[in-house]
């Protein structure tokens, strides 16, 4: 009969979590992962089953809690350009409390796990996948309301907003001062009102 689980599951995946992010996938060792979690290596392996589950696990869990900001953001009461604002107001802000530079954890996957890993890399593209229309659906009320640039296509658009968010992920790691990283949302953004 197994024995029933004793620990917290929300505090041990964000431990685990924490070390991916900062690690990476590859670079943390399950002696890495009982140390975060303080649990032995048969509680893991019987809770996760492996690292690898783990690690899908986690990433499920990060993208729960960052969704659930997009959400907050994107579908509020504001104007929808200004939403579209405060997201990337958001994100700047974020960046200014990664002292680490970690980074998204999303972004970071995406650049360290190997394109044929099909299972990760459609996990992963799936969760962009879902903020790029929530980028859609608000970029389509901005068409109805008159407020997107003639002839801008929320599809496309929402697209490009979602490259910005990799490009400014990555850029951050060459640890830019706030300015530089406001200037390019500034010039990214610019593109979406009417003069």
């Amino acid at each position: 009969m197994a024995r029933p689980q004793t620990f917290n599951e929300d505090s041990v995946l964000d431990s685990a979590m924490q070390i991916f992010w900062r690690k990476g996938f590859a670079n943390t060792s399950v002696k890495d992962l009982t140390e975060v979690t303080k649990l032995q290596p048969g509680s893991i392996y019987g809770a996760f089953k492996n690292k690898r589950n783990l690690f899908l696990i986690s990433l499920d869990y990060y993208f729960e809690n960052l969704y659930s900001s997009v959400i907050h953001i994107l579908q509020s009461d504001e104007a929808p350009l200004k939403r579209i604002r405060q997201f990337f107001d958001f994100l700047l802000s974020q960046k200014n409390e990664d002292k680490d530079l970690k980074s998204c954890l999303l972004v970071n996957t995406l650049l360290e796990i190997p394109p044929d890993d099909k299972e990760i890399n459609e996990q992963v593209a799936n969760m962009f996948y879902e903020i790029e229309r929530e980028f859609c659906k608000v970029l389509q009320q901005a068409q109805e309301n008159d407020s997107l640039i003639s002839g801008g296509q929320p599809e496309s658009i929402a697209k490009m907003l979602m490259s910005g968010i990799f490009g400014l992920q990555v850029y951050n790691r060459m640890k830019p001062d706030h300015d530089a990283l406001v200037q390019i949302v500034n010039n990214l953004l610019k593109n979406l009102e009417k003069s």
